[in-house]
C-alpha cells in the first residue's frame, strides 16, 4: 500500500477516535480504531477501482462502520497460521464487533459495535 493511502487510515481512526470521545464514549476508541485499520488497509489493498468510501454512523444504540471499495470479491474470515504475516484483518473486526458483514453485492464490508448504555458527554 503506498505511504499516501496509508495516511488515510490513520486520518480516519483519529477522526473516529475524537468524535466518540466527543460524545462520551471514550471506551469505543481502542476497539474502534482496530476495526477501522483492518476495514479500510483490506479496502485499499484489495479494493476495485480508484476509490474507497467510509461511512461513520453513530446512533443510540450502536456505531456502524462501513467501507465500500467497488470489489465483488466477499471479504471473509480467515484462520491464519501462527507465523502468517496477513489474513486476520476480518477475525480481528468479528472479534470486536457485535456483528459484521458484507453487502450482498460484495462492494461493502460493515461491522456493528455496541454503544454503552450510559454516554457520558464531555464538555
Amino acid at each position: 500500500m503506498p505511504e499516501h493511502e496509508g495516511r488515510w487510515v490513520g486520518h480516519l481512526r483519529r477522526i473516529s477516535a475524537a468524535k466518540l470521545r466527543h460524545w462520551g464514549f471514550p471506551g469505543l476508541v481502542e476497539d474502534t480504531k482496530s476495526a477501522i485499520s483492518e476495514l479500510v488497509t483490506n479496502a485499499l489493498l484489495h479494493g476495485m477501482g480508484d476509490k474507497v468510501a467510509f461511512r461513520f454512523l453513530l446512533t443510540i444504540d450502536v456505531l456502524a462502520l462501513e467501507v465500500d471499495d467497488g470489489s465483488p470479491e466477499r471479504a471473509h474470515v480467515n484462520t491464519a497460521d501462527p507465523d502468517d504475516e496477513n489474513g486476520r484483518g476480518m477475525f480481528i473486526v468479528s472479534a470486536l464487533s457485535t456483528l459484521c458483514g458484507v453487502s450482498p453485492d460484495g462492494t461493502k464490508t460493515w461491522c456493528v459495535l455496541t454503544i454503552p448504555t450510559t454516554p457520558r458527554r464531555s464538555r
